[in-house]
């Protein structure tokens, strides 16, 4: 009596009728089987093994699912390269045989402890709706972009080759290694001469992109300008800088938000510079965009102290030497935007505030480049240090809008496919929907 069987009555949704916890979770299932079977050609059956178990939680973070493939395939029939490996899925529609037996070809878990209240303070749990038309309540998390999204890594959405040591699985390289390719070695993955040079390059951000022909020729129709941080004085730190925008909140018009930016102080420890409390300086932040440190509490609890004290937009710098703050989290009562920004871009402008010197700027795009791109092609996820579970078999999560297989869930996604349709053509799947943009129930 758990997971697709728990008989705990439920109430319908407009979207889902159903009236047990576990029919409703089997509802969102057959929606998302469904509508993946709608858009890829496969004369074998594929099945999938799923459960919800007990996965990894906080108050702050979630595994929401897992999900692969069962087993791997090479040169069988119809292959179309020798000495390479296909996930099950795969390597059965593309021979018309199923290769594995009786075994289910993916495997795919998701985090019953979202029911439970244990999980991601705030949050009451997972939401079972079966369309866009039925939008979760603020304190819950939708399961069928995350049902897409796992299932996506199950039909091949993943590189077998070791994120941490660089291996090929038995020594033979898989398909994604044709298209794995690094900007700094100027090579593929199967071809680098070694593991450690793909050890090295599974960490090596911005440089590991994607060379498929057709998300290359796609990404412009899925893509757009990056958020951008434009500083216009003083012409000591003039410039743009890369941002991240908010998973909540109002997005940026184009034509930007500008105003003085200036440093919150909430008077309280650990740190007055991470905007958990209450602003002190109100008076000065209001009308301005608000410039706050990352940590202690959570993105949006920053934003809404921000807004309460009248600020236009806020800036969230990050804490980390490297990299961008996330910028995740769900409250609908956010009505300004928000941009995480480097540690560096931070320090710069606390310099001159501290001198003190004005600084003006605004929250706006890079229109020279698309989101998550290097070189012309789709970035993947190369965090340093490398990620278990999230390295590599995802985008970079710096695309912009979001995509469907960036590591993290967005909540601006719900049954979107957009770059994984043209990754799957890469890898050898038929997309049966027109231009693999658009099928029923996808958007």
């Amino acid at each position: 009596n758990e997971g697709f069987n728990d008989p705990t009555p439920v109430a319908p949704l407009p979207s889902n009728p159903a009236t047990t916890l576990g029919a409703q979770r089997l509802a969102v299932f057959q929606v998302a089987a469904a509508q993946w079977g709608a858009l890829l050609q496969s004369d074998v059956e594929i099945r999938v093994r799923a459960a919800f178990n007990p996965l990894t939680c906080s108050g702050t973070s979630a595994v929401l699912g897992s999900a692969g493939a069962t087993t791997v395939h090479s040169d069988f029939t119809n292959a179309p390269l020798p000495n390479t490996q296909y996930a099950a899925a795969l390597a059965n529609a593309l021979s018309g045989m199923d290769l594995n037996g009786a075994n289910e070809e993916i495997n795919s878990q998701f985090n019953v402890s979202l029911d439970t209240g244990t999980c991601l303070t705030g949050t009451a749990g997972w939401y079972y709706s079966t369309s866009d038309t039925d939008p979760p309540p603020a304190d819950r998390t939708p399961l069928l972009p995350v049902v897409f999204h796992e299932l996506g890594h199950g039909l091949g959405f993943q590189t077998f080759t070791s994120n941490q040591t660089g291996a090929f699985l038995g020594g033979v390289p898989d398909i994604w290694t044709n298209f794995l390719f690094d900007l700094e070695v100027m090579q593929s993955w199967r071809d680098m001469p070694s593991n450690a040079t793909r050890q090295a390059s599974a960490i090596n951000d911005p440089n590991l992109v994607w060379t498929g022909p057709n998300v290359t020729a796609d990404q412009s129709l899925f893509l757009g300008t990056p958020p951008a941080l434009v500083i216009a004085t003083p012409a000591a730190i003039a410039g743009t800088y890369a941002a991240q925008s908010a998973a909540f909140g109002p997005t940026v018009p184009l034509a930007g938000v500008s105003g003085s930016i200036v440093a919150a102080d909430d008077g309280t420890a650990p740190s007055t510079t991470d905007g958990c409390e209450a602003f002190t300086n109100g008076a000065q932040i209001a009308g301005n965009i608000a410039l706050v440190d990352r940590g202690n509490c959570n993105f949006t609890v920053k934003v809404a102290n921000a807004q309460a004290v009248g600020a236009i937009a806020v800036l969230v710098a990050n804490n980390a030497a490297t990299g961008l703050p996330p910028m995740g989290g769900v409250d609908p009562t956010i009505t300004i935007p928000s941009y995480g920004i480097l540690q560096a871009t931070g320090n710069d402008i606390r310099a001159q505030l501290a001198m003190p010197v004005a600084v003006t700027g605004s929250l706006s795009y890079d229109n020279t480049t698309l989101a998550g791109t290097n070189g012309g092609f789709v970035r993947m996820n190369a965090p340093d240090p490398v990620v278990p579970g999230s390295s590599v078999s995802h985008w970079t999560p710096d695309t912009f809008p979001n995509l469907l297989m960036e590591p993290s869930l967005n909540t601006s996604l719900f049954d979107e496919v957009d770059l994984t349709t043209a990754l799957f053509k890469d890898i050898g799947w038929t997309i049966l929907a027109n231009d693999g943009l658009f099928a029923d129930g996808f958007e």
